[in-house]
């Protein structure tokens, strides 16, 4: 588990695909949104698509600016935004954070080994519950709400054995806001570990 979270801290780029799926547990109604990102953290650039229901949004990030357009209209707008490249980052090393708490609590987690690679699962519900209070798994959101330490609650990643990467990552939680209680389930699996080497920004948003 140690060796995986210094290697997981290491990493210098990487593809990821990750879908949240939000489901009302009042009505069952589910939002469900994609996102498809390619990163280099040093020097850092960024491009990340999401796909919503009835749109996706596009995002370039790199040397200090951002790129972003909507499949409305491919409409790109470019701006230097110090602020918002620094939030992208931040939401990146986040995810070490997470690892630093997965090495700081061997003794509540739960190692097991299926077809060729290690399930890591950590049991402890307010765990949990903290890391998503501190942001640290899912966007700031600004509504008042309450993460609910039920059944339903789990973190778990799936990691290469051979190379002790990260192969897939999903938690799942009921939260509760004053509307209601809702499911968040956000899964990811990640690609080309440290093999991303150039991000090429389309000719429209040059």
């Amino acid at each position: 588990i140690e060796k995986f979270t210094e290697n997981s801290k290491n990493i210098k780029s990487i593809d990821v695909v990750v879908e949240d799926t939000i489901v009302n547990k009042n009505n069952n109604d589910t939002l469900i949104v994609y996102k498809e990102a390619s990163l280099i953290l040093k020097p850092f650039s960024m491009k990340l698509t999401i796909k919503m229901p009835s749109f996706d949004i596009y995002v370039y990030a790199k040397d200090g600016y951002i790129c972003t357009a909507e499949s409305f209209d491919f409409n790109w707008k470019k701006r230097i935004n110090q602020k918002m490249v620094k939030e992208f980052q931040a939401s990146i090393y986040n995810q070490n954070e997470v690892y630093n708490v997965i090495k700081n609590n061997i003794d509540k987690i739960e190692l097991e080994e299926i077809r060729g690679n290690y399930i890591i699962t950590i049991l402890d519900p307010y765990i949990i519950k903290e890391l998503i209070e501190k942001h640290l798994l899912m966007g700031i959101d600004n509504n008042p709400k309450n993460i609910l330490t039920d059944d339903e609650i789990f973190l778990k990643f799936i990691v290469d054995k051979k190379t002790l990467l990260p192969v897939a990552f999903i938690f799942s939680a009921n939260i509760s806001y004053e509307y209601g209680v809702e499911n968040l389930t956000v899964g990811a699996k990640y690609f080309n570990i440290n093999n991303v080497k150039t991000i090429i920004l389309p000719d429209e948003a040059k």
